[in-house]
């Protein structure tokens, strides 16, 4: 199966518009929200520097094991866990999270993907304007019209879904020869994530629940969008599925013993 057409519904349009809708909904308190997208500059700014050394020093294509290092699952996987550990209030400070996550993957992860072919790709991409968009509404409480907000929510929540066909496809394929790199990456991303999680709320004063929430966030395994990026950028995308699926696994020993030690 051709995945191209699944994967540009994704990029183009269901991302795009849950992004858009998960930030207009709610008002945006703008303090936190500068503090809960520092901190994610950092953590992946960090696993960044860390990741690069080690993929060099292995020899590995960066394009291919660089982005499930820095880019978490915290959508579909990190959300439901934060509303389970931290109630609502937590939820509100995880959406912050996965929307900040979204961003950088959007540019970043795209930038570290195309920047030797085209650097400017990421501007002809939706996300970064539904972002946009989506921050202007929640900041001046202004509402999208009562049938375009239905479709735009319908059309996002067909987001994940669609991820996780088209990942659970390529899992078929996968050879059994990444299996250890594979898991080593995996846990590479949860390790790292929830290390420097620890060290960014302690160096941006980040306390409570939105500290929990920023270093549960921070240690989620890599997120399925990295496999519909390369998918869509021609990179290795049996490996990026390979590494999903083993930190996936490898996050259901680690998350709760992390939410044990959050919750404590």
């Amino acid at each position: 199966m051709n995945l191209t057409a699944i994967n540009d519904f994704v990029i183009y349009i269901s991302t795009p518009c849950l992004i858009l809708h998960s930030l207009a909904k709610e008002p945006i308190e703008i303090f936190l929200a500068g503090k809960v997208f520092a901190s994610v500059l950092l953590i992946i700014g960090g696993s960044l520097i860390i990741g690069y050394f080690i993929i060099k020093a292995l020899n590995l294509p960066i394009k291919v094991y660089l982005p499930p290092i820095l880019f978490a699952n915290t959508g579909n996987m990190g959300l439901p866990l934060v509303l389970f550990a931290f109630g609502d209030a937590g939820f509100n400070v995880g959406i912050l999270y996965m929307v900040s996550v979204t961003i950088v993957h959007y540019t970043l992860g795209i930038m570290i993907l195309s920047f030797d072919e085209s650097p400017f790709e990421v501007f002809k991409l939706p996300l970064i304007y539904s972002a946009a968009l989506g921050i202007l509404l929640s900041v001046t409480g202004w509402s999208m019209p009562t049938l375009v907000d239905r479709a735009i929510h319908l059309l996002g929540d067909a987001s994940i879904p669609t991820m996780i066909f088209a990942l659970g496809y390529k899992l078929a394929e996968v050879a059994i020869s990444e299996v250890k790199k594979s898991f080593a990456f995996g846990g590479l991303r949860i390790g790292l994530g929830f290390v420097l999680g620890v060290g960014m709320v302690k160096i941006l004063h980040l306390n409570g629940v939105a500290s929990s929430v920023v270093i549960l966030q921070s240690a989620m395994p890599p997120a399925i969008f990295n496999f519909v990026l390369a998918e869509r950028y021609k990179q290795d995308s049996q490996v990026v599925a390979s590494i999903i699926m083993a930190g996936t696994l490898i996050s259901i020993v680690t998350t709760p013993i992390i939410i044990a030690y959050l919750i404590r």
